[in-house]
């Protein structure tokens, strides 16, 4: 499923990228680069932004606003599995084959991002490996980052089985 409704408005600046956590202390010759691949973008209450399964071809970092990750299960439906909010990096599955979403994300409440198309991007990496890596590095802090909350969220929950 494509964005929906979605106000699209001019590139991001290099300026406004090194603002976000995710680029910080990139060199700026990068995050010029960077930005040409990319859109801000308004999200309303409620808006699908990405579905469980569908093709990952964007990359999202979340200025303001919350967003809710959930997966769909069997005879129960939607789940939510986490919520981001401001300053969030949003979606890592664009970044390796199948290029498939392993969840969904709606905004719970209005939010704004910059949007990055996934292909763009994925040539820009593999033109320059040194951006390439970068890039890969701060994704895998992201996962895990996401790993980590999740197993937090298992122990808390008492999910886990003692083991005999």
């Amino acid at each position: 499923m494509n964005v929906m409704n979605t106000v699209r408005s001019r590139p991001p600046t290099a300026a406004l990228l090194a603002d976000h956590p995710f680029f910080s202390e990139m060199p700026l010759a990068s995050l010029r680069r960077v930005a040409t691949h990319a859109y801000r973008a308004e999200f309303a209450a409620g808006e699908t932004i990405f579905v469980e399964g569908g093709v990952a071809d964007r990359f999202f970092l979340l200025r303001h606003g919350r967003v809710r990750l959930d997966m769909e299960i069997a005879g129960r439906g939607p789940v939510a599995v986490e919520y981001l909010g401001a300053d969030a990096a949003l979606g890592w599955s664009w970044l390796l084959p199948p290029h498939r979403w392993h969840l969904g994300a709606v905004a719970v409440e209005r939010t704004s991002a910059v949007v990055f198309d996934a292909t763009a991007m994925r040539l820009l990496m593999d033109a320059d490996p040194v951006l390439g890596y970068e890039l890969t590095r701060r994704l895998a802090a992201v996962m895990f980052d996401r790993l980590e909350a999740t197993r937090a969220r298992l122990v808390a929950d008492d999910v886990l089985v003692k083991l005999p």
